[in-house]
């Protein structure tokens, strides 16, 4: 009796085992990665997890998992690209091609599935975050200023704007940059035009300067003789003067004796000699 009794016992332990066997591969089972955490969700009573579940392997029995990655996630994916279309301050309209990257902080996904929603809409919402910021960011400027000086930074100000709203809820902006940006056509052409006339008037400029140094060498050169010229004449009168003129005359006659060549001296009223060459 004993015996039978306690094989009973067993075979109702081994039915007991199997079923719970044949209900846990009837649920299943969630493996969280080690690049995941999970959220784990009563589906009778609807109660969330407060805390966030770690890599491991666990079980669906009345229980629903909702996996979160923690890797970069990038926008658009796979470098591919999106344009968007926004007004600047003075009304125009660019277009920008950008691009950013982003990671959810483990610690916040719970309150992400409670205030968001599963991964996608994550997603979602980051992208609508990214839209709003480059309008409210493209809108704080003017277009010629965004397509020139401050080109590099309306890259910047979108990304600050971003994780303005993101990092409080535990999404982290980890890069942002912007690939391409396309005025109008009427803008680009008046800032072609405006880049060609600059260009001129550095030209005109470069001409004038170099017609004020050829300017100034000239004046240089005119004062200079000026200067010799008032040298001689000063060196000229006067008795230093007659002098001077005397020795001439005496280096001209030895010059003569020493030549071939016959040299007339016509003397005049004002004592200074006159040098004449026959023939000439």
């Amino acid at each position: 009796m004993k015996r039978e009794l306690a094989a009973g016992a067993g075979a109702v332990g081994t039915g007991i085992a199997a079923i719970l066997i044949v209900v846990a591969l009837m649920f299943g089972f969630n493996r969280v990665n080690e690049y995941e955490v999970a959220v784990k969700r009563n589906p009778v009573t609807g109660a969330v997890g407060a805390a966030p579940h770690r890599q491991g392997l666990y079980h669906s029995i009345l229980r629903s998992w909702t996996n979160y990655s923690t890797r970069e996630i990038e926008y658009p994916r796979q470098g591919g690209a999106e344009t968007l279309t926004a007004l600047t301050a003075d009304q125009l309209q660019i277009r920008i091609d950008a691009a950013y990257r982003y990671r959810l902080m483990p610690d916040s996904v719970v309150a992400l599935y409670l205030e968001i929603g599963e991964p996608a809409a994550v997603h979602a919402f980051v992208y609508n975050t990214y839209r709003s910021a480059v309008r409210d960011a493209v809108a704080e400027m003017d277009a010629v200023n965004i397509l020139s000086r401050d080109r590099a930074e309306i890259g910047t100000r979108i990304e600050a704007l971003m994780a303005a709203r993101l990092t409080e809820r535990g999404i982290e902006v980890t890069d942002f940059f912007v690939r391409e940006l396309q005025p109008p056509e009427t803008l680009r052409q008046a800032i072609e035009a405006k880049l060609s006339r600059e260009q001129q008037v550095q030209a005109e400029a470069f001409q004038t300067q170099v017609v004020e140094e050829q300017a100034n060498q000239k004046r240089a050169e005119a004062a200079g003789i000026r200067d010799a010229q008032a040298i001689i004449a000063t060196s000229l009168t006067g008795v230093s003067g007659q002098r001077y003129l005397y020795w001439r005359y005496l280096e001209s006659l030895s010059e003569v004796a020493a030549g071939t060549n016959n040299l007339v001296i016509a003397p005049t009223d004002g004592g200074i000699p006159i040098f004449l060459t026959p023939g000439q």
